[in-house]
């Protein structure tokens, strides 16, 4: 569950997070190959992603391919795991 807007109060209340909780799950454009490896702002590069995310991503030292991120998210979803 994500949420998109400025004030993520009302979402925290209606979820029962708390507003750290609430403002990581902020919808925000994931860059499946990032800017700075020279991916482009074009539609089919860009998925929605919660800001947890989308900061955490690219973190490590070797990111996952945008197919191999794919299949993690696959994967997450399909056993329950994803949503943090």
């Amino acid at each position: 569950m994500m949420w998109a807007g400025n004030d993520p109060t009302q979402f925290a209340r209606k979820h029962g997070l708390t507003q750290n909780q609430a403002k990581r799950r902020l919808v925000t454009a994931e860059h499946l190959w990032a800017r700075c490896d020279g991916g482009r702002d074009i539609r089919r590069n860009i998925a929605a992603a919660c800001l947890h995310c989308n900061t955490s991503r690219h973190r490590p030292r070797s990111p996952l391919s945008p197919n191999d991120y794919r299949k993690f998210v696959a994967e997450k979803i399909a056993t329950g795991g994803w949503g943090h």
